[in-house]
């Protein structure tokens, strides 16, 4: 059985509630953590799809975290060989600049619970209302190359896009569980309480409220990630 490749890139950015459901449908997982000096492989083939999660790094901070420059090479790898992708927040705008598009700042993060946004149908948002919330916590947002296709907007800018027939990037974190999301508010409080409009209480209340519609959010990416993509069947070897 081909594994799932995940890329992480900080211990607090771990692959969750995605890694669950991952196990739950009996796929093997090959988790590296880049942050940690696990070597992104050379070669994907014996992996079913490639899965890059988010972190606290920035495209163009390659000098300070070098294991950015592999990843982007894994998505390269992907896109050539219609590997399947699921590039989350940081790992969306990789993906975007591995596919020759890039990232932009915005004008302050955004930290909290907004709409998915959908603009155009497409497989991998099944069942995901436009109104559907998601956590975001960012600075920067995608820069799209020419081939893309960009499924979700809000305020111009792209929140989910497609490149080719198997290769999807979400800048909302669908991965995350009440440990994650909570350590996160606790890292950086300031942060959290600046870019809430009601302040960090408020969004600590929001958010617990919101965990379980997001875990079913996430669930519903995942299985619409490895049946629109044929992962679960390139990992079974029956592509």
């Amino acid at each position: 059985m081909r594994r799932i490749l995940i890329l992480q890139k900080e211990d607090e950015a771990p692959p969750a509630l995605i890694g669950e459901y991952l196990r739950d449908a009996g796929l093997k997982v090959d988790l590296r953590r880049l942050h940690r000096g696990d070597r992104a492989p050379e070669a994907l083939d014996d992996h079913a799809a490639v899965i890059a999660l988010g972190g606290d790094m920035n495209v163009g901070e390659e000098e300070e975290y070098p294991f950015l420059v592999d990843e982007r090479r894994v998505l390269e790898v992907a896109l050539r060989d219609a590997v399947p992708v699921l590039g989350i927040c940081l790992g969306a705008q990789q993906l975007a600049t591995a596919a020759g598009g890039g990232v932009a700042r915005r004008d302050k993060v955004e930290i909290g619970w907004y709409p998915v946004g959908t603009t155009q149908s497409d497989d991998l948002l099944v069942g995901i209302h436009p109104s559907t919330l998601v956590f975001h916590w960012r600075r920067y947002y995608c820069r799209l190359p020419q081939d893309a296709v960009a499924l979700a907007m809000r305020d111009g800018e792209p929140q989910v896009f497609r490149l080719g027939d198997s290769a999807w990037g979400v800048q909302f974190h669908p991965e995350i569980d009440k440990r994650t999301v909570m350590g996160w508010l606790a890292g950086d409080p300031q942060a959290a309480d600046a870019a809430w409009p009601q302040g960090l209480k408020k969004l600590k209340k929001f958010t617990k409220r919101e965990l379980y519609r997001s875990a079913l959010t996430c669930g519903l990416i995942m299985i619409n990630f490895l049946e629109a993509s044929g992962a679960r069947q390139r990992a079974r070897g029956e592509e």
